[in-house]
C-alpha cells in the first residue's frame, strides 16, 4: 500500500491478454492462439490445391485413362498365342485393368504429375509473389517445405485412388472381374487380387514420392515452377538414357527409375518380396534425401519475391 491508501501493485492484465500469453504470443500479438499449429501449413497447402484448377484437370485425367484403356482393348482382339503379359491378361479379366494402366503410366504419365505438382510448391508461391508473405507466419521454412511435400503426396495420392476406382469400374464393365490369373499361372481370388492392387498402387505412389522430391528441390532453386518441371523431367530423362547403355550398367541398381515396375512382382506365386523391398528402400533413401536437400537449400535461400 501507498502512503495514501492507493494499492501500488502493478494492474492484473485483461482477460485477453492472460489468454494470449498462455498461448505463448509475442507482446502485442493481435492474432488468436493457434489451434493445431502443427497441421496449419498442411491444411492451407491442401486448401490452395483444392481452388486450383489443375487439380481438377489433373484428377479428370486419371479417372478418364483407365477408361480409355479399357475401350481400346474392348474394341481390339485378344492376343492369341504367346504367354501373356499384364496388359494381354486385361482381355481375360477386368481386374487386371487397373494394374495396367499403372504399368502403362508409372514410367511417363505418373512422373509427369508428380514432376508438375512437386514443381509448383515453393516456385509456385515466388512466381504469385506471395513467397515472402508466407513466410511471415510463425512456421520455420523446414514445415513449409515438409508441408508442401506432404501436400503434393496428398495430390497424387488421390489422383491415384481415382485412377484404381476408374480401373475395376471399366474393368468390371468392359470384362467383368473375375478370379485373377498370376503371373506364374496359379489361381486366386478376386479379393486377393484386390488386396494385390491395391498394394501395387500403394507401391506406385512411394515411387511418385522420388519425383516429387526432386522436382521440391529444383522449386526450391528456382522462381519458375515451369522451370522446375522441365529441370526434373531433364533429371528423369537423362537417368533413363543412362542406363539403356551397357557402360552405365553399373549406375542402374541405385537410380530410383529403375525400380517403377518392380510392383509386378506381386503378381508373383509366391510374391517375390525382396525386389520390392529393396525398390521400396530406394525410393524412401531418395526422397528423404532429396528434400532433406530441398530443406536446407530453402533454409538458406534469400526470399526476394
Amino acid at each position: 500500500m501507498s502512503p495514501a491508501g492507493v494499492c501500488a501493485c502493478p494492474p492484473t492484465p485483461p482477460a485477453n491478454d492472460a489468454v494470449a500469453q498462455a498461448g505463448g504470443l509475442r507482446h502485442g500479438s493481435t492474432r488468436a492462439p493457434m489451434q493445431g499449429a502443427a497441421w496449419g501449413p498442411l491444411r492451407r497447402e491442401w486448401t490452395k490445391l483444392l481452388f486450383q484448377r489443375r487439380s481438377y484437370l489433373i484428377w479428370a485425367g486419371a479417372f478418364l485413362l483407365p477408361f480409355l484403356i479399357g475401350l481400346v482393348a474392348w474394341l481390339s482382339n485378344a492376343p492369341s498365342g504367346g504367354e501373356m503379359g499384364i496388359v494381354g491378361r486385361v482381355f481375360g479379366n477386368g481386374l487386371y485393368l487397373p494394374v495396367a494402366a499403372l504399368f502403362l503410366l508409372i514410367t511417363m504419365m505418373l512422373p509427369l504429375a508428380a514432376a508438375m505438382v512437386g514443381g509448383s510448391t515453393i516456385a509456385g508461391e515466388a512466381e504469385l509473389g506471395t513467397l515472402r508473405m508466407m513466410l511471415l507466419r510463425p512456421v520455420g521454412r523446414g514445415s513449409v517445405v515438409l508441408a508442401k511435400w506432404l501436400a503434393a503426396v496428398l495430390y497424387l495420392a488421390l489422383g491415384a485412388g481415382l485412377m484404381l476406382a476408374s480401373g475395376l469400374i471399366f474393368g468390371g464393365v468392359f470384362f467383368g472381374l473375375q478370379p485373377m490369373v498370376t503371373l506364374s499361372g496359379s489361381t486366386i481370388g478376386v479379393a486377393h487380387g484386390l488386396g494385390l492392387t491395391l498394394l501395387a498402387y500403394l507401391f506406385g505412389l512411394v515411387a511418385m514420392t522420388t519425383m516429387v522430391s526432386l522436382a521440391v528441390l529444383f522449386s526450391t532453386v528456382t522462381d519458375s515452377s515451369l522451370t522446375a518441371l522441365i529441370a526434373t523431367f531433364i533429371v528423369y530423362i537423362v537417368i533413363q538414357v543412362l542406363t539403356s547403355f551397357s557402360y552405365f550398367d553399373w549406375l542402374i541398381p541405385y537410380v530410383f527409375p529403375t525400380y517403377f515396375g518392380d510392383f509386378i512382382n506381386l503378381f508373383r506365386d509366391p510374391i517375390a518380396w525382396r525386389p520390392i523391398l529393396k525398390a521400396l528402400l530406394v525410393f524412401v533413401l531418395w526422397s528423404v534425401g532429396l528434400t532433406a536437400v530441398a530443406g536446407l537449400h530453402f533454409w538458406r535461400k534469400d526470399v526476394l519475391s
